[in-house]
């Protein structure tokens, strides 16, 4: 029992203050029932000071998260996390008044350019996910890498409903499959579903979708037209529970049936 206890004393004794503020601001998210705002925590690679003015007399964190996910950070949720992570802040030590957003920037060596024009003429488009080139284990399941926590839900209630259908009877499920469409364009659902002969598509909206309906929608078009017979788009961030997800997905998978 001893070394247990110093086992896990050693390891919070490992964390950074800045990970630490991270982690408890993640799970306060989450317990307050703030579940979008903590998925976005998980994505953030670290935390980076800055004088809030020219006096140094508080700090700003600024979130360092990659590039491509900056968009999914709305304000509305970037001021759940500034409510949540402020006062945490002050209590391990660090006094900020602010919260934003930055880019995580990548390591480079003396040869970037090469190493760089090697990654954009390599034939890398196996899937979408293979744009992350080194994906944190938590967005790793059974071999498929996802782009967020909020993918990872929805798979699993996936995965559930497959193994409450019979076996002649189940599903196919195809996480981030990239395709081309019938208009020429190369896009890539967040799930391909097929269901007794029947192709449908779940797409896991999110803050990075507001202002995009009618792209959106335009896409869902060209995607009924080439074959999919049902699109549902979840809002993964208004379902906290997992019951609610379920009943959505078996909603889905019913009207992938019917229709």
């Amino acid at each position: 029992m001893t070394s247990d206890v110093s086992k896990v004393s050693s390891e919070k004794a490992a964390l950074s203050v800045e990970e630490t503020i991270l982690g408890q601001s993640a799970w306060f998210l989450h317990e307050r029932g703030d579940v979008q705002a903590a998925a976005l925590l998980l994505d953030v690679e670290g935390i980076e000071w800055s004088p809030g003015n020219r006096f140094g007399d508080w700090m700003d964190a600024r979130l360092l998260v990659p590039g491509w996910l900056m968009d999914r950070f709305s304000e509305d949720l970037l001021a759940q996390i500034r409510d949540a992570l402020l006062p945490i802040a002050e209590r391990n030590g660090v006094e900020a008044h602010s919260v934003y957003v930055g880019p995580a920037l990548p390591d480079v060596a003396a040869d970037w350019r090469s190493a760089l024009q090697g990654r954009l003429t390599a034939d890398t488009t196996t899937n979408h996910a293979a744009r992350v080139t080194d994906p944190k284990p938590e967005l790793r399941r059974d071999g498929f890498v996802f782009d967020s926590c909020e993918e990872i839900r929805v798979y699993e209630a996936l995965k559930r409903a497959q193994a409450a259908l019979p076996a002649d009877a189940t599903i196919s499920i195809f996480p981030l499959s990239l395709g081309r469409v019938g208009v020429g364009n190369t896009w890539t659902p967040d799930f391909l579903v097929v269901r007794e002969g029947r192709a449908g598509l779940i797409e896991v909206d999110g803050p990075h979708h507001r202002g995009r309906l009618a792209a959106d929608g335009t896409r869902d078009r060209h995607w009924r037209n080439s074959g999919f017979v049902h699109i549902e788009r979840i809002l993964v961030e208004e379902t906290a529970k997992d019951a609610e997800l379920d009943a959505l997905v078996r909603t889905f998978l019913k009207r992938l049936r019917t229709h």
